[in-house]
This record gives C-alpha cells, sequence and structure tokens, in this order.
C-alpha cells in the first residue's frame, strides 16, 4: 500500500514538472504588453498626432500665406485699375483743356485784327479830314456836319469796344493755356502712377503665381506624409483635407456674414447721424454759418438706390456666359478677366458704362443694403470696411448670396457665395 502510494507521487512529480516549467517561463515573461510597452506606444502614438498636428498647421498656413498673396495681388491690380481709369480721365482732360484753349487764343487772335482793323480805319477816317475842325470847315450845311461827326464818334466807340473784347479774349486765352497746361501736367503726373502701378501689380502677380506653385508642392508632399503616418491612401487623404476646407470655409463664411451685418448696422447708424448733422447744419442761420467757416461738414449720406435696374438680368446672363474663363488682372475680355473687367462688360452689354475699377464703380453708384440685394447688384471687398479707399474686388449678384466673379490668378470665373472677409456693407446697383 505504501509502495504503490510512493509510486504514483513520484509520476505525478515527473507529469507536472514541465507544466510548472512552462508555467514559472510563463511568470517571467507574460504574453501580453509590459508596462514599458504601453509607454512606449503612448509615446509613439503622441509623437505621431504631434506630427499630424504640426502637418495640418503646415497646410493651414499654406492656404493663409496663398490667400494673402492673392489679396496683395488683388489690391495692386486694383491699384492699376483705378490709376488707369485715372489716366484715361485726365487725358481727356487735357485733351479738351488743350482744344479749348487753341480756340481761345484763335478768339484772341481774330480780336487783335480787329481791334487793327478799327484803328486803321480810323487814322484813315482822320487823315481824309475826318477831324472835327475839317469836318466843320468842309461841311456845307449843319446836316452834313452831324453826319460826318456820327462817324468819328462811331469809330471811337467801336475802337473802345473791339479793344475791351480782345483785352478779355486775351484774358480768356490765357486763363485757358494755364487750364491745358495744369491738365497736362496732371496726365503726365497719371501717366507715372499708372507706370507705377502696373509694375507694382506684375510683381505682385509673379510672387503670387510662385506661391501657387509652391503651395501646391508642398500640400503634395505634406498630404502624402499623412497619409503615411495615418496609415491612410494619399486619395483619402486628400478627401480628408478638402472636407476640413469646406468647413473653414462655412465657419468662414459664418463670420463673414456676421461680421457684415454688424458693420451694415453701424454704417446705417453712420447715415442717420450724418443726415442728422447735415439737416441740423441746413437750418442754421447764415450768421452760425459764418462763424463755423473753415470747419469740416459732414460728408452726405449714401445714395439710395430705388429699384432694380432695366437691363440687369441681361447683365446677370452675359456675366454667366463668361463662367469657366480665366482671371487675368487688368483683363477686360474677351478671353480673361479681372474682377471690375467682368463686372464692367457685363453692365456694357445692357447699355450702362462703368469703370474699370472696383473702387470707381462703388463710389459713382448708388448703395444698396446687403439685404436689399438683387441680381446684378455689384458687392465688394475690402481690407478695411470702413473705408472705401481699400476696395480691391467686386463680383455681381445673381441671386440671394450668391454671386459671379472672377476672383484670382490661377482660378476662373465662377459663382460664389457673397459672404466672405472684407464684405463691405453696401453694394451697388449700376443705372
Amino acid at each position: 500500500m505504501g509502495e504503490r502510494t510512493t509510486r504514483r507521487t513520484l509520476l505525478f512529480g515527473l507529469a507536472t514538472a514541465p507544466l510548472l516549467a512552462v508555467g514559472g517561463t510563463a511568470v517571467a515573461d507574460p504574453v501580453y504588453p509590459s508596462q514599458g510597452d504601453v509607454d512606449a506606444a503612448q509615446a509613439a502614438a503622441a509623437a505621431k498626432a504631434a506630427q499630424v498636428a504640426d502637418l495640418q498647421a503646415q497646410l493651414a498656413g499654406q492656404q493663409s500665406a496663398l490667400e494673402d498673396a492673392r489679396t496683395t495681388l488683388s489690391v495692386a491690380a486694383e491699384d492699376y485699375d483705378e490709376a488707369r481709369a485715372l489716366l484715361q480721365q485726365r487725358t481727356a482732360e487735357a485733351t479738351a483743356a488743350t482744344a479749348a484753349a487753341e480756340r481761345a487764343k484763335a478768339a484772341y487772335d481774330r480780336a487783335r485784327v480787329a481791334v487793327g482793323r478799327v484803328a486803321s480805319q480810323q487814322y484813315r477816317g482822320t487823315s481824309d479830314g475826318y477831324s472835327p475842325l475839317a469836318t466843320v470847315l468842309a461841311s456845307g450845311s449843319i446836316d452834313d456836319y452831324v453826319d460826318s461827326r456820327t462817324t468819328l464818334d462811331h469809330l471811337a466807340g467801336r475802337r473802345v469796344d473791339v479793344q475791351a473784347e480782345a483785352a478779355d479774349a486775351k484774358l480768356v486765352a490765357d486763363s485757358s493755356a494755364q487750364r491745358a497746361a495744369e491738365a497736362e501736367q496732371a496726365q503726365e503726373q497719371a501717366t507715372g502712377a499708372a507706370e507705377r502701378a502696373r509694375t507694382a501689380a506684375q510683381q505682385a502677380a509673379d510672387a503670387a503665381d510662385a506661391v501657387v506653385a509652391t503651395t501646391q508642392a508642398k500640400n503634395t508632399e505634406l498630404i502624402a506624409q499623412l497619409a503615411a503616418l495615418q496609415q491612410t491612401s494619399v486619395e483619402l487623404e486628400q478627401q480628408r483635407q478638402a472636407g476640413l476646407e469646406a468647413e473653414r470655409r462655412a465657419a468662414a463664411e459664418a463670420a463673414a456674414r456676421a461680421a457684415a451685418q454688424a458693420a451694415a448696422q453701424e454704417a446705417a447708424r453712420r447715415a442717420a447721424e450724418e443726415a442728422a448733422r447735415a439737416s441740423s447744419s441746413s437750418s442754421s442761420s447764415s450768421a452760425a454759418s459764418s462763424r463755423a467757416a473753415g470747419t469740416a461738414r459732414p460728408s452726405a449720406p449714401v445714395r439710395r438706390a430705388q429699384g432694380p435696374t432695366a437691363g440687369a438680368d441681361g447683365a446677370v446672363d452675359w456675366a454667366l456666359s463668361q463662367l469657366g474663363k480665366p482671371y487675368l488682372w487688368a483683363g477686360d475680355g474677351p478671353d480673361s478677366f479681372d474682377c471690375s473687367g467682368l463686372t464692367m462688360r457685363a453692365w456694357e452689354s445692357a447699355g450702362v458704362a462703368l469703370p474699370h475699377s472696383s473702387r470707381l464703380q462703388y463710389s459713382g453708384q448708388a448703395k444698396v443694403a446687403l439685404d436689399d440685394l438683387a441680381p446684378g447688384d455689384l458687392v465688394f471687398y475690402a481690407t478695411n470696411t470702413s473705408n472705401a479707399a481699400t476696395i480691391h474686388h467686386v463680383g455681381m449678384v445673381v441671386s440671394p448670396g450668391t454671386m459671379v466673379e472672377a476672383p484670382h490668378t490661377g482660378a476662373t470665373v465662377r459663382t460664389s457665395s457673397i459672404y466672405r472677409r472684407g464684405l463691405m456693407p453696401y453694394g451697388t446697383r449700376p443705372a
């Protein structure tokens, strides 16, 4: 009995020994991750997340730099458009002033000839015996004397009149010549300004083109890195970035809408205050006006449009027919456009003349509140929405909240939301 028990115990121990050994090995080197493995994995994940965040920040920075370059070009191109429009105006003024000066000089020359002719007639009349004494001696009767004397008096009076006319003509000729000289000087200055603006615009266009090329190459590289880090395909990552960009644009549009509404409310408040001050000023006494001489007066309130302009539908249809044509700064068709070139040609097709300048298209037209915009109205964008001198872009409304525009270098004529950064609180209604 005891021997069999001893033999079973020995056999059991021999049989279980390998299991204990295996069990002992499992305890020393477990099959699940150790704390060190967990810590290392967390560190790697954190590093990867940091890399992803850094790449996303770089992509956002690339987009911001691209938008800044496009805005810089837009401003420079508008500077040139405005300078060119002003040069055309100065050239027309110089041409008109020169023509007026030539006419005034011709009138003065005729007046001088008339003075000489009258003087000659009077001299001949006197030398032929038309002096007062000769007239008395030669007169056969008192009637003859009166007739002769009247002739002398007429000649003398005529000479005075002609001399006065000649003096007036000389004043006009001198004044016209001065105005012509000033107009020519203004034309020369405008020519220089236009040339400088063109050079600046070309430099901005070259810089924008370089940023576009750099951004495209860099974005391709960054997206590939993101795809590798996140173990996705480049195509999938591109789709993700497009989605993120769409979210960013939507947020920017909402912010722009809120900013435009706030700016419109502020502009309406200022306009009401200016109108009140203007009304008060106009009803003041002449003595009060004299005391106020030399002080700054408020500007006139914004001139509001009365209703949709005839031809607006035609202008919109024409602008939409240009969809897909490339943007070109200073372009006014038929194959490429900049922003104000597109709106100018669109309204030209409807019989309304506009200057090739977004700033001049804003300043020269009746204003429309953003809530009252109708198809054909123009909307404007500026670096400072309280200062119309900083306007650099214009688009044409085609439906509520949507415009057609020639946007920026590298893009084509397209439709887009009117709500973006820099939207002016008023549009305009060409007429």
